[in-house]
C-alpha cells in the first residue's frame, strides 16, 4: 500500500488504511450490503435485514453483534438485542456497555473523533452537549437502547448507531487528553477475523487470523501483510514478480506489461465510490488557528475564483492523460452509484481559460507586471501539496501547475509523506492540496461541510454554508429515504456553485490481484470487502 495506517482505533483513524484495517480487527453491530441497482445501503442483523436484498452476493450477516434491532413508532429511539456469545479477544464478553463507554469517547471533544457527527440526534445534542444518561440504556448486557431528540429515520438510525466500539475493560482508565498517545492504540484488542500482530510504522503491519472469533469466524488465511511502498514503480514491481499479491490502483497503461510479466496476475475494476479533488483553503486558516474567528481566505475565500479556478483546469485531460474509461468527470460529492439521489441534470464545468480570466479579472485579479496576476499588492502565489507517492496526483498536480500558469496563477507543487500530509490537512495548515475522498454509501455529509469546525472534522476547507446545514437536516428528517432526494439535487447544486474545493474525477479503481488469492469479491464496499472468507492456491511462481 502507499501509505501507514494513522491509528488502529475506530475513534480517531481518519484514513482509508486505517478504516480497512480496524474492519478486520473490531467487530461491528450490523453488517452492510450495497444494492449496486438502487444505490441504497442495506442492514443486516443475525435475525433481521433492513430491505429485502435484490442482489445475488448477498453478505452474510453473522458477522453482526446485533441479533435484532426495533425501532419505535415515534422513530425516536431504537433498541437493539445482542448476541451474548460474543468475546473480545483477551476472553472478556462483548457488552452493551462497551457501546455506550465508546459512543462517550466519540463524543468527546478533547478525544476530537472525526465521527462526532453521528451523535448530532442524540438526546441532549440539540442543547449543545449529548446527555449520554439520558441517551443510551444499557439495562443488561444484550439491551442497548439510543434515544434521539427527534425522529429519525431508521435507515440513518442504523448507520449513526452503529459505530465500532472499543473494550471497555482496557480503555475505561485512559484519560482524554492521553487518548492519543495511549499504547492500547499499538496493541489494538478486537473481536473480529484478524488481530495485529506486528506493526512497523511506515514499514509494515501484519494481521493474523483470530483463531477465537466468531463474527462471523477466523480469518481463512493465516497472516495477511501489509508492505508500505509509496514508489508505484516499486509496488508495480513487487506485482510483477509476485512479491506481493495485491497491489491497488494500477494505471491502465500498466495492465499489459503487469500482466505480460506476470500471467498469474487479475486485475479487478470497483468503482465509483473514490474521487480526487483538488481543495481550496476557503477560510484564513492561520487567522482561524490563532483567533478561531472565521474570515475569508486572501486567494480562495471568493467562490467567482474558486469556480474560475475549476474552469481553468483541463480536467478531462487529466482523465485522458491518465485514466481513461476508468475515470469520469465529478461534480459534486454525491456519486452517480448513488442512483437514487443523483443530479445528472448539473452539467460539469467546461476547461474554458478565457471565462475563467473574465472571472478572475471581475474578481479583481490582474497581470502583474512579471505575469502573475495580482490584488492589493498580492500575488496570486500557492503550493499545492499532495501526498508522495501517488503517480495518479503527481500527474494531475503537473498539468494543474501548467493550466494554472497559462492564466497567471503561479503554483508549486509540494509533496508530503502520506501521515504528515494528512496531519497538516487536519491542522489547517495547508492553503492548497490534492487529495481523494471515499464517500460514505449512506449520504450524511455533515462531517464533512458543516458549518461547526470543531464538529465537522473532515471540512478541510472550512467551507460554511447554513444552507447546507439545513439541507442535511432536512434530508435526514425524512422517513423515506427516497423522500429526501429534493434536498440532495438543491445541495449538489450548491456545491456545484460554490466550488468549495474543485470536484476532480470518479475513479473505477483497478486492483492487481494474484491469481493464488480465491474467492475474492470486489464490490464499491472495497477491495478487502470479503477478505476474511479470500483463500490461497499455493504460490505460483510467475
Amino acid at each position: 500500500m502507499l501509505g501507514d495506517a494513522d491509528y488502529l482505533n475506530p475513534v480517531i483513524g481518519a484514513s482509508l488504511t486505517s478504516s480497512e484495517i480496524t474492519g478486520l480487527i473490531y467487530p461491528a453491530l450490523l453488517q452492510g450490503e450495497f444494492d449496486t441497482k438502487t444505490g441504497l445501503l442495506n442492514y443486516l442483523a443475525l435475525e433481521k435485514r433492513l430491505r429485502s436484498s435484490t442482489g445475488p452476493d448477498e453478505k452474510s450477516p453473522k458477522g453482526a453483534l446485533a441479533k435484532t434491532w426495533t425501532m419505535s413508532p415515534d422513530h425516536r429511539s431504537i433498541t437493539y438485542i445482542l448476541r451474548d456469545d460474543a468475546k473480545w479477544a483477551d476472553g472478556q464478553p462483548i457488552t452493551s456497555r462497551d457501546f455506550k463507554f465508546t459512543y462517550k469517547l466519540y463524543g468527546n471533544p478533547v478525544i476530537a473523533s472525526p465521527r462526532q457527527q453521528f451523535l448530532a440526534e442524540l438526546v441532549g445534542a440539540d442543547k449543545g452537549q449529548v446527555d449520554f444518561d439520558r441517551a443510551i440504556e444499557t439495562p443488561n448486557d444484550t439491551t442497548l437502547i439510543f434515544h434521539f431528540y427527534k425522529p429519525v429515520p431508521e435507515h440513518l438510525a442504523l448507520f449513526h448507531t452503529s459505530l465500532t466500539p472499543l473494550p471497555e475493560h482496557l480503555w475505561k482508565n485512559v484519560k482524554p487528553e492521553e487518548f492519543r498517545e495511549s499504547k492500547l492504540n499499538q496493541q489494538p484488542v478486537g473481536a473480529g477475523p484478524y488481530r495485529l500482530a506486528d506493526w512497523s510504522k511506515q514499514q509494515s503491519l501484519t494481521l493474523s487470523s483470530n483463531v477465537s472469533c466468531n463474527l462471523p469466524k477466523p480469518g481463512n488465511i493465516k497472516r495477511i501483510i501489509y508492505r508500505v511502498i509509496p514508489d508505484y514503480t516499486v509496488r508495480l514491481a513487487q506485482l510483477q514478480t509476485g512479491d506481493v499479491d495485491v497491489v491497488e490502483n494500477i494505471k491502465p497503461e500498466d495492465f499489459a506489461a503487469v500482466q505480460k510479466a506476470n500471467p498469474n496476475v487479475d486485475i479487478k475494476t470497483i468503482g465509483l465510490r473514490v474521487y480526487d479533488y483538488v481543495g481550496w483553503q476557503n477560510i484564513d486558516g492561520a487567522y482561524y488557528n490563532q483567533t478561531g474567528k472565521i474570515r475569508p481566505h486572501p486567494l480562495f475565500g471568493d467562490p467567482v475564483v474558486r469556480r474560475a479556478l475549476t474552469m481553468a483546469i483541463d480536467r478531462q485531460s487529466i482523465i485522458d492523460g491518465y485514466l481513461g474509461e476508468y475515470g469520469v468527470l465529478a461534480k459534486t460529492d454525491i456519486s452517480p452509484s448513488l442512483k437514487w439521489a443523483y443530479d445528472d441534470s448539473i452539467k460539469p464545468y467546461g476547461y474554458d481559460p478565457a471565462q475563467a480570466v473574465k472571472l478572475l479579472e471581475a474578481a479583481g485579479w490582474m497581470p502583474g507586471p512579471d505575469g502573475i496576476r495580482q490584488k492589493n499588492g498580492r500575488k496570486f502565489s500557492f503550493v499545492l501539496y499532495t501526498n508522495a507517492g501517488n503517480a495518479r496526483r503527481n500527474y494531475a498536480c503537473t498539468i494543474i501547475q501548467q493550466n494554472l500558469r497559462e492564466i497567471g496563477i503561479d503554483c508549486k507543487i509540494e509533496m508530503q509523506e502520506s501521515n504528515v500530509f494528512f496531519q497538516n490537512l487536519q491542522d489547517r495548515k495547508l492553503d492548497a492540496w490534492m487529495a481523494g475522498w471515499s464517500i460514505g454509501l449512506e449520504i450524511d455529509p455533515l462531517d464533512v461541510w458543516g458549518s461547526d469546525l470543531k464538529k465537522s472534522r473532515f471540512n478541510f476547507p472550512g467551507f460554511i454554508n447554513p444552507r447546507i446545514d439545513q439541507l442535511c437536516e432536512l434530508a435526514k428528517n425524512k422517513m423515506r429515504i427516497e423522500d429526501a432526494r429534493p434536498y440532495w439535487i438543491e445541495y449538489q447544486k450548491i456545491l456545484h456553485e460554490q466550488q468549495p474545493v474543485t470536484f476532480l474525477y470518479w475513479i473505477r479503481e483497478t486492483q492487481g490481484f494474484s491469481k493464488r488469492i480465491q474467492g475474492a469479491k470486489l464490490n464499491i464496499s472495497g477491495t478487502f470487502y470479503n477478505i476474511d472468507d479470500w483463500t490461497l492456491k499455493p504460490s505460483i511462481a510467475p
